[in-house]
């Protein structure tokens, strides 16, 4: 696994709206060693000498985001988790296949998600104060990989929020929903 740079020269996840981090945040990802997986991204604003509130946000699978620049996504989920006070983001994906179109994604859902996805979303979970789940609508083929990661993430005890459901259940993508949508605790699993 690398940190930093996204290694794109192996994978392209598509996509083209690469964002500037805002003015004091600092960007961190892991990537599998061939760059189609990335397990974790990072931002930091926490000011010198303050203890960091961080917040996990999961969600469908990474695109473009990487250390350096936001994907739409992660922009408008660093603004919710600054906006309720966290100074600390962290992103992870019940698919860890980086591609910007669902349609992308291998349909093979143990090549969609890697053995080293599960285990870091525990282990960033239990770093945060709450996870928010935002996983939006998932193709029916990858349920077992997301209940497996959802389990999980809820055995490290920490309380997992939504900001709404969709028809199907499943939490939804904040990429579209309001600045004001309210966190509320997700139903359980």
């Amino acid at each position: 696994m690398s940190g930093g740079a996204a290694p794109d020269h192996l994978h392209d996840p598509g996509g083209k709206v690469r964002l500037r981090l805002p003015d004091g945040v600092i960007g961190g990802a892991t990537y599998s060693d061939c760059g189609r997986y990335r397990q974790m991204l990072s931002r930091d604003w926490t000011p010198e000498g303050a203890a960091p509130r961080t917040v996990l946000f999961v969600g469908m699978n990474p695109s473009v985001a990487s250390a350096e620049v936001s994907d739409p996504t992660c922009h408008r989920e660093l603004s919710f988790a600054r906006d309720w006070g966290f100074t600390r983001y962290l992103k992870g994906n019940v698919l860890d296949w980086r591609a910007t179109s669902p349609r992308d994604i291998p349909r093979d859902p143990g090549e969609a998600c890697s053995a080293l996805n599960i285990p870091t979303l525990v282990d960033m979970a239990q770093e945060a104060e709450f996870v928010v789940l935002a996983y939006g609508k998932l193709h029916a083929r990858y349920q077992p990989v997301v209940s497996a990661a959802l389990r999980a993430i809820a055995e490290t005890g920490r309380p997992l929020k939504c900001l709404g459901l969709n028809k199907d259940g499943s939490a939804k993508h904040p990429l579209y929903l309001r600045k004001d949508t309210p966190l509320r605790d997700y139903p359980g699993l």
